[in-house]
């Protein structure tokens, strides 16, 4: 008889609160309440914004059980319509591709990444931070410039 060891979402909040009891300060019994899904990302997002590495850490893995495992970016003013004509001539894509909550530089930030693949050679997986998705994610604006986007990674839990 197999014993399924994964915590449920009312343990992973009850052990968040133990944990985290001084930063969520401010939850009331009424965010408790209600779809875990909704319970997790309050929780989860009060830890992630907290500015604490170790509740950021505890806040991804509460966000990631209420995306049902893949936490996608959330649409934002930042999203642009796309690049340029003069950007759309370059040959670089990253295929595949993933867009992740990440901590740097002591706060969270999203960051998309993947294997970069420039005029047919391929280059070791590198890391952007991500400025800008243009609306159908078949771009991402980086420090250096536009890239195309290929395939979406999909994240196994």
């Amino acid at each position: 008889m197999a014993t399924d060891t994964r915590p449920t979402p009312r343990q992973m909040i009850a052990s968040a609160i133990r944990s985290f009891g001084e930063i969520l300060t401010d939850l009331s019994v009424m965010d408790l309440s209600g779809d875990d899904a909704d319970v997790l990302r309050r929780v989860g997002w009060l830890l992630v914004n907290s500015g604490d590495e170790q509740a950021f850490c505890c806040g991804r893995r509460l966000l990631d059980k209420a995306a049902n495992g893949r936490l996608h970016a959330p649409p934002h003013k930042r999203w642009w319509p796309g690049p340029g004509k003069r950007t759309a001539d370059l040959e670089a894509t990253l295929n595949p591709y993933s867009i992740e909550l990440a901590w740097r530089d002591g706060r969270p930030r999203w960051e998309i990444g993947g294997r970069l693949w420039l005029h047919g050679v391929d280059h070791d997986w590198r890391w952007y931070p991500l400025l800008h998705v243009d609306a159908h994610a078949e771009w991402a604006r980086t420090q250096i410039c536009w890239i195309r986007l290929g395939k979406r990674m999909q994240h196994a839990v």
